[in-house]
C-alpha cells in the first residue's frame, strides 16, 4: 500500500514569505507599494480579478488581490522594513518563483524568508479504489 502522501492530490501551491531590509520609504508610500505589488502580480501572468486595500493608522498596509488561480496578498510595516507576502496559486504549471524574486528586489529586501506549502487533501481515485 502507498504511503499518505502518494496517495494525495497536489491541489495548489502556497508560498509564505517574510521580507526584512525593505526599503522603508516606498513601504510608507503605501499607494506606490500597492501600485508596483499590483504590477508585478499581474505582469507575471496571473489573472487578478478582484482587488482588496486597507491602510491603517498610523501606517501599514494590506494589499489582497483575488486571482483567478487563488490569491496573492501583501502585509507592511514600514515601521519594520518588513512585508509579509502570501501566494497561493492552484495553477501547478506556473512557477512562482520567477515573481517572488521580482517582489523581493522590488520593496529592496535584503533578506527573504521563503517556505513553500503543497496543498493536498483529496485522496488520488486510483487510492481510493485500493481502498475499496
Amino acid at each position: 500500500m502507498p504511503n499518505r502522501s502518494e496517495m494525495l492530490m497536489n491541489l495548489g501551491e502556497h508560498y509564505i514569505c517574510d521580507l526584512s531590509g525593505c526599503d522603508p520609504a516606498l513601504l510608507f508610500d503605501s499607494k506606490r507599494a500597492k501600485a508596483l505589488f499590483t504590477q508585478a502580480v499581474r505582469k507575471s501572468g496571473l489573472t487578478i480579478v478582484d482587488e482588496g486595500y486597507y491602510e491603517f493608522s498610523p501606517h501599514g498596509f494590506t494589499c489582497f488581490l483575488l486571482l483567478a488561480e487563488s490569491h496573492a496578498s501583501l502585509h507592511a510595516w514600514p515601521e519594520y522594513g518588513y512585508c509579509a507576502v502570501d501566494l497561493f496559486t492552484c495553477n501547478l504549471d506556473f512557477d512562482s518563483q520567477p515573481l517572488l524574486h521580482t517582489l523581493k528586489d522590488l520593496f529592496g529586501c535584503r533578506h527573504a524568508s521563503m517556505r513553500r506549502i503543497e496543498r493536498q487533501g483529496l485522496l488520488k481515485p486510483e487510492a481510493l479504489k485500493e481502498m475499496a
